[in-house]
């Protein structure tokens, strides 16, 4: 069948197949056909429109755009409201200059609650458990060797050992 009404006239061939699903990659049974010129576009709908294609009778019709009347209305979303996002997001951002007084006034709080704050004596005199440990793990143990020679012999010393006469 020829689809050309003119030389070259179409500019544009789009047939349409099956993304997913069962019927994946199999054509959806139309295409869109784009010409260069109105009036060979009109010969082609007027010359197609009914004919067969294999034992199929054709339909040609214009393609037109969605209408906005029978496209779907999005929903409106709900309100979501956290209080904690939103205070961040409407309260301004201080300037330079308050952040500095703020600072100020801290430090010159801390210095009238120096006295207030006194180190624990009793801690930072002592060795740290660490270093005790390990002076505890450098020193020699003699009385383990004494333990395992003494557990070698209570294997002996059980009911269930045989003695040799």
């Amino acid at each position: 069948m020829d689809w050309q009404f003119g030389p070259k006239s179409h500019r544009k061939f789009d047939l349409i197949f099956h993304r997913t699903g069962p019927l994946a990659g199999q054509p959806r049974g139309y295409a869109f056909v784009t010409y260069m010129k109105s009036e060979d576009a009109l010969k082609a709908k007027e010359s197609l429109n009914g004919k067969l294609v294999g034992q199929r009778k054709i339909a040609v019709t214009w393609a037109h755009s969605a209408d906005e009347d029978y496209l779907p209305v999005p929903k409106p979303k709900p309100e979501i409201s956290i209080p904690a996002l939103a205070l961040s997001k409407d309260s301004k951002k201080t300037d330079r200059v308050s952040q500095i007084q703020a600072i100020e006034a801290k430090l010159k709080l801390m210095e009238q609650k120096k006295d207030e704050l006194k180190i624990n004596d009793s801690l930072s005199t002592k060795t740290p458990v660490i270093q005790q440990f390990q002076f505890n793990k450098e020193k020699p143990c003699g009385t383990t060797s004494k333990n395992f020679k003494s557990r070698i012999n209570d294997r002996h010393k059980k009911p269930y050992s045989k003695r040799k006469p």
